[in-house]
């Protein structure tokens, strides 16, 4: 995949800008793509007139915890990541995220663009349309 980076476990709290996620108490690797993570943010700046979050968003604000995002927002979210990169398999996804011990249920932006890096269809891995 052109343009992804992954993250390294001795990583963890650098600012080379790798995200390390911890899933279930365990490192796992994470792949983002710099354009990717551009375009999500900058659709997200499309929709934060309806938030109440004044710091700088960026791959590790939590969607909820710290955006406040309620189901229509992400709805919304996921409706322009879709426009932008092809369909997606989100419902699988949510279901991923249900599964998670309550505490860790929120999402990441980070994690969501290595979800959409992972998923987006083969002819869009090379960019966005």
């Amino acid at each position: 995949m052109t343009g992804c980076r992954y993250c390294r476990t001795n990583n963890v709290g650098s600012d080379d800008g790798d995200l390390p996620v911890v899933n279930g108490g365990y490192l796992t690797m994470m792949v983002i793509d710099e354009q990717v993570l551009a375009d999500i943010l900058g659709l997200m700046s499309q929709l934060a007139g309806d938030w109440e979050y004044s710091g700088t968003i960026g791959p590790e604000t939590r969607l909820l915890g710290d955006l406040g995002m309620e189901s229509l927002d992400l709805v919304v979210l996921g409706t322009m990541i879709q426009h932008r990169y092809g369909r997606l398999p989100f419902a699988e996804y949510l279901a991923e995220i249900g599964q998670r011990p309550v505490e860790e249920r929120d999402v990441t932006v980070g994690e969501l663009v290595a979800y959409v890096c992972r998923h987006r269809p083969t002819a869009m891995a090379g960019g966005p349309r």
